[in-house]
């Protein structure tokens, strides 16, 4: 009996609850690890090869201000991402997106990797396999006229 009273509550609330999710409360407060957690995964569109939240510009300061707005209004993180890339490019993200040309930036590395492997192998065992099967010329079979001088001093000493 007590078990279906509170299977009754439980699914009674739920539509109520999920009609509380569908409006988006925004955040009381904003942190600093919440600004750096978006910033984090952005990168400085003046300096190359530096993350927002490292930047000391003042234009970076002000990209973190923004983020810090747009999180106090709600917006999510991908929002937040989306707008950078609208205002900057893709290379605010610091990464290429994965679609169309782009790929290559992202397939070309792993190919050339797997490439220069297969090379480096296969020079290896050509070099190896030849090592083994290279032998050296015998010189009694040459007529050379410094085995015949060598051969007649060592004749002397003996």
């Amino acid at each position: 009996m007590f078990l279906l009273a509170l299977l009754t509550s439980f699914f009674g609330s739920a539509p109520s609850a999920k009609s509380q999710d569908s409006a988006v409360e925004p955040p009381a407060t904003v942190t600093a690890n919440d600004v750096k957690d978006v910033a984090d995964e952005l990168w400085c569109p003046l300096c190359s090869g530096v993350r927002l939240d490292a930047c000391e510009l003042k234009a970076c300061e002000q990209m973190r201000e923004v983020i810090a707005d747009k999180l106090t209004a709600g917006e999510p993180k991908d929002d937040i991402k989306n707008y950078f890339v609208a205002q900057y490019g893709p290379q605010v993200l610091g990464e290429p997106p994965l679609e169309g040309f782009n790929w290559l930036a992202w397939l070309l590395p792993v190919a050339v990797m797997i490439g220069g492997g297969v090379f480096v192998w296969r020079r290896m065992r050509g070099m190896i396999a030849a090592k083994t099967t290279e032998t050296p010329p015998s010189p009694t079979a040459a007529n050379d006229e410094y085995y015949d001088r060598l051969e007649e001093e060592l004749k002397r000493y003996d």
